[in-house]
């Protein structure tokens, strides 16, 4: 009896330990947001709204998706928080989708980026947290909040995590207006962009619709992990769709995330409905 009573304290601890919010990779995670916060908060904007002159220099295409979502005459955001509900997330190719719960913060006046995953393998707690601080980029993975599962940094982090956000841009298009971002149209459907930050530069290209809508991106500039067996560049790919109103703009209101592998797309992020909160001060 006191061995089955002892039993049954434990589970309830781990349960219990298990359903409360947090851990140290959740800790880091609001340690690096608050760091984006400090610095790019005293980074002002020389020019708060959305104006025919601030979108002067960028392409057509770029200035059209400016209009079509009605960000002219709007405050040109610093950082956007943006959740993805009914999310669902494959660890990697063949694996078995999961319901997760993700939601990431976005700067323009430096391109950090800082995205945070929250699932669950087996009923055990998935945290994941993907990043980049003033051009270091690192993804970092914890199973039952304790047991490190992946973290990757280096080089080829870097570049992938700058060139995410230049993706991500499509919710929160002041970053586009930045210096750090060059750009090339390529015809009448598709720009390139490059990006820049800390001699760290990656591309990618925009394609649009007939009404100048943004509908995917791509890029040759992110690496893969090949299970443990190294990183290769692979193509990688991210759609937007069911534009609609939201929040006084109009909006994907869906997005889908791809790898191009030689034997098939693999669609490793789904989500159709996503919230969206600029210029936060605090988090």
């Amino acid at each position: 009896m006191f061995w089955l009573i002892i039993g049954i304290i434990m589970l309830a601890f781990i349960v219990t330990y298990f359903a409360i919010p947090g851990g140290r990779l959740w800790k880091q995670y609001l340690s690096d947001v608050k760091t984006s916060l400090a610095v790019t908060n005293i980074q002002e904007s020389t020019q708060r709204i959305f104006t025919e002159d601030s979108v002067a220099r960028l392409p057509a295409l770029l200035r059209q998706h400016i209009v079509n979502g009605g960000y002219m005459g709007k405050p040109i955001m610093d950082n956007m928080l943006i959740t993805f509900h009914n999310t669902k997330f494959r660890m990697s190719a063949g694996k078995k989708p999961i319901n997760i719960k993700f939601m990431q913060v976005n700067f323009a006046a430096r391109p950090d980026r800082h995205a945070f995953l929250m699932g669950r393998i087996a009923g055990i707690p998935l945290q994941a947290k993907d990043s980049i601080l003033d051009g270091y980029g690192s993804m970092t993975g914890v199973l039952a909040k304790q047991f490190q599962l992946f973290c990757s940094t280096g080089a080829e982090m870097d570049q992938g995590q700058l060139i995410t956000a230049l993706a991500d841009a499509v919710y929160m298009p002041s970053l586009f207006l930045q210096k750090y971002v060059l750009w090339e149209t390529i015809n009448d459907r598709m720009i390139e962009g490059e990006i820049t930050w800390k001699s760290v530069s990656a591309k990618g290209r925009f394609t649009f619709d007939e009404e100048g809508h943004i509908i995917r991106f791509d890029t040759n500039d992110r690496y893969m992990d090949e299970n443990g067996k190294g990183t290769s560049l692979v193509p990688w790919y991210v759609t937007y769709s069911n534009y609609k109103a939201q929040n006084g703009f109009v909006q994907p209101g869906e997005v889908s995330v791809n790898w191009a592998l030689a034997d098939g797309d693999d669609t490793y992020f789904v989500s159709d409905r996503i919230e969206i909160q600029y210029s936060i001060t605090d988090f």
